[in-house]
């Protein structure tokens, strides 16, 4: 495979930074499209950039898996829909998106039962040559403890790329590289409902990490202060749920292809129709001609 990278696309991610990242606009009939052309737009962008050998994208078959709201039932709990709610207008661009990706043949990735996170830490874990990863999900800097994986994290679009590897982690967090999973458990996440451990904020969790090298090492070492020993003891429940919520599921099985990037659409008629439907010619034409550059590159 040389060193070319296999290109992990966090779909549900990507989908949300397009919708915010695009003005609205809308098919003739009134359908929103923001989110559906500026993910496009993204693909366009990132397959002469990244020159991948094999391109996934990654969907959630389930957004809230039941195992993690089993261990820990604050998880994602501040985004379930209320009654009286507003819809989430992305949702239905998701489904569209994933319509043109089948249109032109691209592989999608999901497990059933679990988060796109889960489909692309088991891809990732399995493959063979360099790994890159495009997310704006933070919970995948665990990944690149695996030396062949990079995150490519977005920060502006996917126009302004953070390149995510140990390095990286061990400068922006002052812990060690392969550490973040334990840093994410002990300074919780307030996007995804996780508290973290009571009185331990990023600067604690940092030292403790530098110091005792992984949340294992905190939890057996001998010499902690009496206050964080303290707080410690009293978030071990809490740290056992955790562990089951953050960990990726690494050994779920991918459904969707197999990376293969096509060079023509896979179904031509279908495409023209969506295309039509959607008065989105433009971000397909150019969308197909990435695809032909980077299908004859492999």
């Amino acid at each position: 495979m040389g060193h070319r990278p296999s290109l992990l696309i966090d779909g549900s991610s990507l989908a949300y930074r397009a919708y915010h990242a695009i003005p609205v606009l809308a098919a003739p009939d009134g359908t929103a499209t923001n989110a559906v052309q500026g993910f496009l737009g993204f693909l366009t962008r990132l397959l002469p950039d990244r020159a991948p050998s094999r391109l996934f994208v990654a969907l959630d078959a389930d957004w809230r898996p039941a195992f993690r709201v089993a261990a820990l039932p604050e998880y994602k709990a501040h985004r379930v829909a209320k009654e009286g709610d507003e819809p989430d207008p992305v949702e239905p661009q998701i489904a569209l998106i994933i319509e043109v990706l089948e249109a032109f043949g691209i592989s999608t990735a999901r497990c059933e039962g679990f988060e796109a996170e889960d489909a692309i830490s088991a891809i990732a874990k399995r493959t063979d040559g360099p790994v890159e990863v495009v997310t704006g999900d933070r919970d995948l800097f665990a990944l690149v403890r695996y030396p062949h994986v990079r995150v490519l994290y977005t920060l502006r679009g996917v126009s302004e790329l953070a390149t995510v590897d140990q390095p990286w982690i061990a400068a922006k967090y002052g812990i060690p590289g392969d550490r973040y999973m334990d840093y994410a458990i002990l300074r919780g996440d307030p996007s995804d409902g996780l508290p973290g451990v009571s009185g331990i904020g990023e600067k604690t969790a940092s030292e403790l990490l530098r110091k005792y090298g992984s949340l294992d090492g905190i939890l057996a070492a001998p010499d902690l202060s009496p206050t964080v020993r303290a707080r410690i003891h009293k978030g071990e429940g809490y740290i056992a749920s955790a562990r089951v919520v953050v960990a990726l599921a690494e050994d779920c099985l991918p459904e969707g292809g197999d990376g293969h990037i096509p060079s023509a659409p896979a179904d031509t008629a279908r495409l023209a129709d969506l295309v039509q439907r959607l008065a989105i010619r433009g971000p397909v034409e150019r969308l197909s001609a990435a695809l032909r550059v980077a299908s004859a590159a492999r």
